[in-house]
């Protein structure tokens, strides 16, 4: 048992690294909205995943919405909504080794 500890840690800090650059991302893709020039959702939902992440750093208890949305809503060929499905792997993974 002692010996997954550390490993668990290293995954959570993985998560927690990958989750604070998606949300530098989704800052930059609401600015490009802003600005016209937006790929990818609406604003709504963009800051809609911004708290998702945010919760989902905070607990492990949150289930977030924006996975359905994107496989929903969103281009196949989205980068940003492929690294918010992989960051919510991540997050599910990391809720099943409690």
């Amino acid at each position: 048992m002692v010996y997954n500890e550390p490993r668990r840690l290293n995954k959570t800090l993985n998560f927690i690294k990958e989750a604070e650059k998606l949300k530098i991302k989704l800052e930059c893709e609401i600015k490009a909205h802003k600005l016209g020039q937006a790929k990818d959702g609406t604003i709504s939902q963009l800051e809609n995943f911004y708290k998702d992440i945010e919760l989902m750093v905070e607990s492990n208890n949150h289930i977030p919405s924006y996975p359905r949305v994107i496989t929903d809503t969103w281009d196949f060929n989205s980068e940003l909504g492929l690294q918010l499905l992989e960051l919510y792997e991540l997050y599910k993974k990391l809720k099943e080794g409690n």
